[in-house]
């Protein structure tokens, strides 16, 4: 099991932390514990992830890399949102909200650089704020000029707009009327002990940033390897991402997206979250209509960040969504899209009266 916990993003996390070979308890027990997942009840079993596609977008960021967007609605110009994916997945990972909110008006996905189809540009440059840079072609490549925007970030999707709000904060509140932030956090990352005993989390938090350095000397060779042991990177992803009643075919896709991020992107941007105590004081958030969502069972960004994000944004609705884990919008798709929905048309109603 050691060499498939090197697999996945969550993986990198989970080898460092917990000691690689010495993490799994045999490859009897895996089999076992992947058994268990593969017959645990599955809601979205048959459901085509990944197969909603809208017509591509071609951006430049202001570095010359090649980001890769698309849009659904192209012909809405009364409201557009623009949705930021997390750190190892990719505009997919929006699946069921892209589904269920079609219609509402211009929907704008992309790849985040080094994620899916995006390329991956100079490899100094993975952190936060360029990300926000990244996120303002975007608006500026797929989003009319007049149309009112929506953000909606997952994870390091919602830093990317934490950090954009910091850069722009012109447009908060004017271009920019309103955001929704899941399962992300404002700062303190090296802090997240992932349900370890303090005394391992507090090593951890020294460690990992240097042993992320050293895998980085060496991530070309890891590429040759990461895809070995897909079924032990599997069950890393079930243990860290997601929730423990997740459907087993969505914690594949889960674990298919993070296999496919390319190392550099995948080990860099990890680097950057977790060695900023503060990604973004959130003040210019408060300029435009906030819903924050946080789950009950988020190990990697936990309830406590969403709360911290909401306490510094007076004006911020805050919803805690129960059992889910990180990736709740694969997890609990319905309650997360209700919330966006009604986001939306707030923001919808609040354009119309200005």
């Amino acid at each position: 099991m050691g060499r498939a916990v090197i697999t996945s993003g969550k993986g990198v996390l989970a080898a460092t932390a917990l000691g690689a070979a010495g993490a799994g308890a045999g490859l009897a027990v895996q089999r076992r514990a992947l058994r268990r997942l593969q017959l645990r009840p599955d809601p979205y079993a048959g459901e085509p992830f990944g197969a909603l596609r809208g017509r591509p977008v071609p951006v430049r960021a202001d570095d010359g890399t090649r980001l890769y967007a698309e849009i659904d609605g192209e012909d809405r110009t009364d409201l557009a949102v623009v949705f930021c994916h997390g750190w190892t997945l990719t505009q997919d990972s929006w699946h069921f909200q892209r589904k269920a909110l079609r219609g509402l008006g211009r929907l704008v996905f992309w790849d985040q650089r080094g994620h899916g189809r995006s390329d991956g540009g100079v490899r100094d440059d993975y952190s936060i704020p360029r990300l926000a840079h990244d996120l303002h072609a975007v608006i500026e490549a797929t989003v009319p000029e007049g149309t009112p925007v929506i953000l909606v970030g997952h994870s390091m999707g919602g830093m990317t707009i934490m950090r954009f709000a910091d850069e722009y904060p012109e447009l908060m509140g004017e271009r920019i009327v309103a955001t929704a932030l899941l399962c992300t956090s404002s700062g303190g990352l090296g802090e997240v002990t992932l349900g370890m005993p303090a005394l391992v989390a507090r090593v951890t938090q020294r460690v990992l940033p240097r042993a992320l350095r050293a895998l980085g000397a060496g991530s070309t060779l890891i590429e040759k390897v990461r895809h070995l042991g897909r079924d032990g990177s599997i069950l890393i992803e079930d243990m860290l991402a997601f929730g423990p009643d997740a459907s087993p075919a969505a914690v594949a896709f889960g674990e298919e997206m993070m296999a496919e991020t390319r190392m550099d992107a995948l080990l860099d941007f990890f680097h950057s979250m977790i060695t900023h105590d503060v990604i973004s004081e959130c003040g210019h958030l408060a300029k435009a209509d906030a819903l924050v969502i946080g789950a009950e069972n988020d190990m990697l960004t936990p309830v406590e960040h969403s709360l911290k994000i909401a306490g510094c944004v007076g004006s911020a609705r805050l919803e805690v969504i129960p059992t889910a884990g990180h990736m709740a919008m694969l997890e609990r798709p319905s309650i997360v899209s209700d919330h966006l929905g009604d986001l939306i048309e707030r923001a919808r109603e609040a354009t119309a009266a200005a």
